[in-house]
């Protein structure tokens, strides 16, 4: 639950896709990538790859709830998506 939260994030990887699925929404809430900005819709999926710059912020007093899930990004093969997982898997351990 995010109530009054300012969340800036730029990842250095894209090998995944990121889903928000909005939940419950609230009024002065807004979703940023790169230089798009979108408002958030019930259960209107916003995905996106988050090696792009991306921001979220709740400017009003009421909480959001946002499903959030990763995907692998479609271009990426299945033996592709296996090594990327045991390196994961191996720095993890480090």
């Amino acid at each position: 639950f995010y109530k009054r939260l300012s969340h800036f994030r730029l990842i250095m990887l894209n090998t995944r896709l990121i889903c928000h699925i909005p939940i419950l929404t609230a009024p002065h809430c807004w979703f940023r990538v790169g230089s798009e900005r979108r408002e958030w819709i019930d259960g209107v999926p916003l995905v996106f790859d988050d090696s792009i710059e991306h921001e979220a912020k709740n400017d009003g007093p009421q909480e959001r709830v946002i499903l959030l899930f990763e995907i692998w990004r479609p271009e990426i093969d299945e033996a592709d998506r296996e090594a990327i997982g045991r390196i994961f898997q191996i720095v993890g351990e480090v």
